[in-house]
């Protein structure tokens, strides 16, 4: 008998929402504005990707936040602590960031307009300033390594519980070494921000989310398995004559 299904499922369809929000803010919206020399006088010239971006931005990170809502109730008879950790980590510091990306594209459009109110050529502090606005790859690495803590908390909770197979919590705990991987050698400029080699080591989570989103929709969650120190004690009733009277 499968438990919490309505949990499991609304939070399987959240994490596929994040999942593309995110990948379609990345890939499909921003393009037009991300691959440009002067980006704060592309963003102006296409508005409509840099609101589209932003948008699909917040929905990842509000998506990503209510899964810990969402999954609250199921993990916290598992360990109370790591429940309220994952849920502050993953559904407040998490989607602050996601928030102030957010903003950060946003602020691209009127800081254009003030550019653009000056001379007629690109000077170097806007192509700066719009490079900073689109890039932050600092701002990227915090979420990284945000988002990083709040999974390890959630599959070590997972592999605790039971509710889903094991081998997919060992799974999600040994791609997120390579997830940090991305962002800090990128950070240091080990290789280039949203290159082959950074979407290579993204690869590992994000299939593993994939997999654990549909079996959560498809499967539903297992009983949770019971933990020695919530066995019901011996009563005395039951104990035999020996163990009453030594």
């Amino acid at each position: 008998m499968r438990e919490h299904r309505a949990a499991a499922t609304t939070a399987g369809i959240l994490y596929i929402i994040g999942t593309v929000a995110g990948v379609l803010s990345m890939v499909v919206a921003i393009t037009p504005v991300s691959g440009a020399n002067d980006r704060l006088a592309a963003s102006l010239q296409h508005p409509g990707a840099v609101v589209t971006c932003a948008l699909l931005v917040l929905v990842m990170g509000l998506s990503l936040a209510f899964v810990p809502v969402v999954l609250f109730p199921v993990l916290r008879p598992v360990d109370e602590v790591l429940a309220i950790g994952y849920l502050v980590v993953r559904g407040a510091v998490e989607t602050a960031c996601y928030v102030l990306s957010a903003v950060s594209l946003l602020l691209l459009l009127p800081l254009g307009e003030v550019m653009s109110a000056g001379p007629g050529t690109a000077s170097p502090a806007g192509l700066r300033l719009g490079n900073l606005l689109l890039d932050h790859v600092a701002v990227g690495a915090v979420t990284a390594l945000v988002f990083c803590l709040g999974g390890v908390m959630f599959y070590l909770l997972l592999y605790r519980s039971r509710i889903v197979p094991r081998w997919i919590a060992v799974w999600g705990l040994a791609a997120i070494p390579f997830y940090v991987a991305a962002y800090v050698l990128a950070l240091y400029g080990v290789i280039d921000t949203d290159s082959a080699a950074q979407s290579v080591l993204y690869l590992p989570l994000a299939v593993q989310e994939m997999v654990l989103a549909v079996w959560m929709i498809a499967r539903g969650f297992r009983p949770r398995a019971a933990s020695p120190a919530s066995d019901p004690p011996t009563s005395r009733s039951s104990a035999t004559p020996d163990e009453v009277h030594p």
